[in-house]
């Protein structure tokens, strides 16, 4: 089996899964349909959703929007899958928060991560009225954060932008060069830098940032005071560069967050 759907919780305005892919590098040949209307919050890896909207990379700095009976299919860019936390709210909930389903994927900002870290604590409470305001905190963030592709960007220009998406979301731990990335996608450095920010609303290096703080978010619970480690292992130069970023991006140091649930 390629994937594992675990549920978290199941509620009267919220149901939440814990879903895990183990599916190889590669296109993906088979049409998938959306289900119901969803709302996806990558933890780990990367995939890429192509829809007749065209084709959008998700990875963990990003929310992904499924609407109910929507057909897809799903690529992903390296080996080692993905693994996500699925959202399925009841659709006056949905109507009443505004959530930009045509839009496919947004951004997630600082409030969407914590809110996804502060949800997931929620549900290892199993106190269902602390996992329904998480929930509906983090439906909100959704709802008010994000920015939108350039809808008058060139087809040519989005699948520029997409390829280093791509390229970003499996390599944020090495050691990333503009120069480096430019070459991989087949563009100078100056075309590459200005489509990636025309059509993302974000730099390169600000994407790479996010990439890294989500990886090192993520892993906080468990690596203890260990934060020197962490931060070699998600791309940082140093605890310093790390504590630095992360103070900026989240409002306040790692080591406050170390340890806790999520």
């Amino acid at each position: 089996m390629s994937h594992v759907r675990s549920r978290l919780h199941r509620g009267d305005l919220v149901a939440i899964d814990d879903y895990r892919c183990s599916a190889p590098h590669g296109r993906g040949r088979d049409e998938e349909v959306s289900p119901a209307w969803a709302v996806v919050l990558p933890r780990r890896g990367a995939f890429v959703r192509r829809d007749r909207a065209g084709r959008h990379v998700a990875d963990p700095t990003r929310v992904v929007l499924f609407a109910a009976g929507e057909t897809y299919t799903v690529d992903h860019p390296a080996e080692g899958g993905d693994r996500c936390t699925v959202l399925g709210f009841a659709e006056p909930v949905l109507r009443a928060a505004d959530v930009p389903f045509d839009r496919r994927v947004v951004a997630g900002s600082a409030a969407v991560h914590l809110a996804h870290r502060a949800l997931l604590g929620a549900v290892r409470s199993a106190d269902a009225v602390r996992i329904d305001e998480s929930a509906l905190a983090l439906l909100a963030a959704v709802a008010l954060g994000g920015r939108a592709p350039d809808r008058g960007a060139s087809e040519n220009a989005r699948y520029l932008a997409a390829e280093a998406e791509a390229v970003l979301a499996t390599a944020f731990r090495e050691r990333v060069t503009v120069a480096g990335l430019a070459d991989r996608v087949g563009v100078s450095p100056f075309h590459l830098c200005r489509t990636f920010r025309s059509v993302t609303g974000d730099t390169i290096h600000g994407r790479l940032t996010d990439l890294r703080l989500r990886a090192a978010l993520e892993d906080l619970p468990r690596r203890g005071r260990r934060l020197s480690e962490l931060a070699l292992e998600v791309g940082f130069s140093s605890h310093s560069h790390f504590t630095a970023a992360f103070r900026r991006r989240y409002g306040r140091v790692p080591s406050s967050l170390t340890g806790s649930s999520g």
